[in-house]
């Protein structure tokens, strides 16, 4: 039988409330329709660019180019993507399950543009 004794803490101090365990993957339908699209706006502000790097790394050791968020559901993502050694866009669909990093980089250079995000900036530079 284990004995417990009560935790005695200094005056002032009070007992911190347990930690939730989160119950799903933290890339999630919230992250892709709200705070992605606004980290990458905020970003793009911080380091005055029009068409970032954005990456999604998963559990398979792949690495997507993200031109574009298409869509997405309560399991899964769908996002237009662009590979190193394919000219033509690609959409794919990702379970959130399997997203292990997101990364978001600086503009690129004129060469690797057809990586970038398509950000209003972006869109309006292409149509210039």
């Amino acid at each position: 039988m284990v004995n417990r004794s009560p935790l005695i803490l200094p005056p002032g101090a009070v007992p911190s409330a347990p930690t939730p365990s989160p119950s799903g993957p933290p890339f999630d339908r919230n992250f892709f329709e709200s705070v992605l699209p606004s980290a990458i706006q905020s970003y793009c502000t911080q380091v005055a660019c029009t068409m970032p790097l954005v990456q999604v790394f998963t559990a398979d050791s792949a690495r997507h180019y993200i031109r574009a968020i298409s869509g997405v559901s309560d399991q899964w993502v769908a996002l237009h993507t662009q590979e190193e050694a394919n000219e033509e866009p690609v959409q794919v669909f990702i379970p959130y399950v399997t997203i292990i990093r997101v990364e978001i980089h600086p503009d690129l250079s004129p060469d690797l543009r057809r990586f970038g995000f398509i950000t209003d900036a972006a869109e309006a530079e292409q149509s210039d």
